[in-house]
């Protein structure tokens, strides 16, 4: 099995691709949790769909398999851009916050309705969601759709076991009311102003 070695355009996209996914798992453990991920199923978890599932599929399938085609590589680096885009802001967001890592029992101090969590309680798994879309869309291969997939499930998943994780703790009736403002991973479209973050 040779490499392909793709040309300069494909290639760029191809390593923004793998990279991106690398990123998130640093950028992560380096500022979003304020404590020791290493027993976490979550962080654990994030690890082996990231670097398997992301970076892993896009590398192996764009080195010796599927040719990036000029439109689909278009599309998808605009994709990556705004996933990556949205991860930053709510990383930024959120710095500081002592937010937990997914399918965990960490509840953070308080609320956050600033940045896009006025608009999406989620941005970050949507952040995600939107780089595996991206990968499928630069890469359009039965395996790529697998991870996208995979990635759907378990971000949705997760999303709605941190909920529940909320809902019992004594953050669960701000966070009730924050609910009915804020959707899971997509803007309401509403005449409702979004909340503002808790002081």
């Amino acid at each position: 099995m040779a490499v392909k070695i793709p040309p300069p355009g494909a290639l760029i996209l191809l390593l923004f691709l793998g990279g991106a996914f690398i990123h998130f798992l640093r950028a992560g453990a380096l500022v979003l949790y304020s404590r020791d991920m290493s027993d976490e199923r979550g962080a654990v978890i994030a690890e082996i769909i990231f670097l398997i599932g992301g970076t892993g599929t896009v590398w192996w399938l764009g080195l010796f398999y599927v040719p990036i085609h000029l439109v689909n590589g278009i599309v998808a680096a605009g994709l990556l851009t705004a996933s990556i885009a949205l991860y930053e802001w709510a990383r930024h967001t959120i710095r500081g916050r002592r937010f937990g890592v997914a399918l965990g029992d960490h509840v953070p101090e308080e609320l956050c309705e600033s940045g896009p969590y006025r608009l999406i309680r989620h941005p970050l798994y949507l952040a995600y969601l939107v780089a595996y879309l991206a990968a499928f869309v630069a890469i359009p291969h039965w395996i790529t759709l697998g991870t996208l997939a995979a990635a759907v499930t378990l971000f949705t998943y997760a999303a709605r076991s941190d909920e529940s994780t909320i809902a019992t703790s004594p953050l669960a009736s701000a966070y009730a009311d924050y609910r009915k403002r804020a959707s899971m991973f997509w803007p309401k479209v509403s005449p409702a102003v979004p909340g503002k973050s808790t002081p």
